[in-house]
């Protein structure tokens, strides 16, 4: 194995259990979010001091197209080009 193959591939991982296992980091992280996904919290730890915590995010509000329609304008000159003062303004001159 290369030095990119040992640092992709390995990683202590003291889970609940006490049990210290070398494990594929990838694979790794996957079954982390699989578990945090379920409700579990992970605590991620070094030299036995926890350090990080992953846990779920809040559920994202379902966003339903269209529901600002008609309550946002854009004016007919919206797309205009710009007065040359304004433009330069825009342009940091």
């Amino acid at each position: 194995l290369t030095a990119g193959d040992m640092a992709e591939r390995t990683a202590i991982v003291v889970p609940h259990s006490g049990v210290v296992e070398t494990v594929i980091i990838v694979e790794w992280l996957h079954a982390a979010g699989d578990r945090v996904e379920a409700g579990e919290e992970v605590v991620i730890a070094r030299r036995g001091e926890p350090v990080a915590r992953l846990v779920a995010c809040k559920p994202r509000k379902e966003r339903r197209p269209g529901r600002l329609k008609g309550k946002i304008v854009i004016p007919d000159d919206f797309f205009d080009p710009l007065p040359e003062e304004e433009l330069k303004l825009w342009e940091g001159k």
